[in-house]
């Protein structure tokens, strides 16, 4: 899974598109292809005004603490981190779509220099020495040294029309990735939210729309599937988090996750009506049920 926040909250922020219009798409032959998608990653990484792509992270942490830091933006799911980075384009001439493996090392492979609409590519850029020798090669201006895709696991597309979003219940997520990482989680917690959030009455999710179902059961199979790697992607991210001393000013589902990492589990169970709503509700009391408490 890939997960991305979209600064949704601030109305003068840098909005993506995520389904561009056919009438948009560029308009290129394959020989111009490579050096377009090198210019547009150069633009992304190395944080461009006129950048456009969509930057993704392979690790949920890493979008949580370091790029949701008031919690108040949508958290974006995407399920293409198990595909192969490819580049997809249509054939203007034979009017044939086609999808091409597409990465850092080898570049694109092609044979005839066609006309093409370019739709879509995925990319991994999470090598800052691959990502570094490509952007040079391809457009003279190597990685800035502030850039940090290694660091994010970062996967870059050019357009997302089917992701699952995350708005209504997005401190819910901070508490089951805060339990997580102290506590883990076991079959029956699992079973037990995977039931509840499917069998939730559809009125819970008349502002944010049904799809929010269909994302926390992603997040709940991705901690219990790929916690042990996610925790690994995240570390770092982690301690400069705890780090920081922005967080210690204010009160949001940040500071509780790494409160939660200090306190005893009744101690934070104590506090745990913060956001009172019934899916954080559910995860308190599967975990209370589901560990053996520590004092």
């Amino acid at each position: 899974m890939l997960f991305r926040i979209e600064d949704s909250a601030n109305i003068n922020g840098k909005h993506r598109e995520y389904n561009i219009p056919e009438k948009d798409l560029p308009e290129l032959r394959v020989t111009q292809l490579e050096s377009y998608i090198a210019t547009e990653i150069r633009k992304e990484v190395n944080n461009s005004k006129d950048r456009s792509l969509l930057s993704y992270s392979k690790s949920l942490g890493v979008c949580l603490l370091k790029y949701n830091k008031f919690a108040d933006n949508q958290l974006r799911i995407n399920n293409l981190d198990d595909i192969e980075d490819f580049v997809f384009y249509y054939v203007l001439k034979s009017k044939k779509v086609k999808c091409k493996t597409f990465n850092l090392k080898e570049g694109i492979k092609y044979k005839k220099n066609r006309k093409i609409k370019l739709i879509n590519f995925k990319i991994d850029i999470s090598n800052n020495i691959l990502l570094d020798e490509y952007m040079r090669k391809e457009t003279g201006i190597g990685l800035k040294k502030v850039a940090s895709p290694e660091k994010d696991k970062e996967v870059l597309l050019m357009q997302s029309p089917y992701d699952i979003v995350i708005t209504c219940y997005l401190e819910s997520v901070y508490l089951l990735y805060a339990l997580y990482l102290k506590y883990g989680m076991n079959e029956g917690i699992y079973n037990n939210l995977l039931n509840k959030i499917s069998t939730l009455e559809d009125f819970r999710f008349v502002c944010c729309g049904e799809s929010e179902r269909d994302a926390l059961i992603a997040i709940v199979n991705y901690l219990y599937y790929n916690g042990e790697v996610e925790k690994e992607m995240s570390q770092k991210i982690y301690q400069d988090s705890r780090k920081s001393e922005e967080i210690s000013f204010y009160y949001n589902p940040i500071l509780q996750l790494h409160d939660i990492q200090i306190e005893s589990f009744n101690d934070s169970y104590m506090l745990s009506d913060y956001n009172g709503n019934i899916i954080s509700d559910w995860i308190w009391e599967f975990y209370k049920n589901g560990i053996v408490v520590d004092n």
